[in-house]
């Protein structure tokens, strides 16, 4: 009879300290607001440094002025050409999006000084975008005739952006 009655001792000691338990981690619960009523993370634009880091390649820090931002533009251009051309694909989509984001910091700097310019930059932008991420999806399989297919198309998209923005 004692083996008995320790027994539903350490019995109803287990179920009391699982009623403990199960009582702190509701109330730990009810502690925090639910997921609707949490905020938000802050979500990064599509392009700057956030994005470049996304994609595992060197943050580019946009310059301030439009004509700096294309030099910088005319740099990650040559980079890119020059590794499509040596065939080091694995290097296009760190290039591809390093141009995206200038491009993004370019259509804002250029778009605040003009804003009758603004809704075509966005087009521009948004073909960039596009651009750079099927230079990354060639890159990334191997093909070499469609990136360079694509790093043209890419370049044309440039020139119809630098004839937006009055650059020469």
């Amino acid at each position: 009879m004692k083996t008995q009655a320790r027994w539903w001792m350490l019995a109803a000691l287990a179920i009391a300290a699982l009623a403990a338990i199960g009582c702190a981690q509701k109330k730990t619960e009810s502690e925090t607001p639910p997921a609707a009523q949490q905020a938000a993370p802050e979500a990064a634009a599509p392009g700057g440094e956030a994005a470049a880091r996304e994609e595992g390649g060197a943050p580019v820090t946009p310059a301030g002025s439009v004509p700096e931002i294309w030099t910088q533009i005319a740099g990650e251009q040559a980079r890119l050409s020059a590794a499509i051309e040596n065939g080091q694909l694995k290097d296009v989509h760190h290039l591809a999006f390093g141009i995206r984001d200038l491009v993004v910091a370019l259509a804002d700097q250029a778009g605040a000084s003009n804003p009758a310019a603004a809704a075509k930059l966005k087009g521009v932008v948004e073909q960039v975008t596009a651009s750079a991420g099927k230079l990354d999806e060639l890159g990334d399989a191997g093909n070499l005739s469609g990136t360079q297919t694509e790093y043209a198309r890419l370049e044309g998209i440039l020139k119809t952006l630098r004839s937006v923005t009055g650059a020469t």
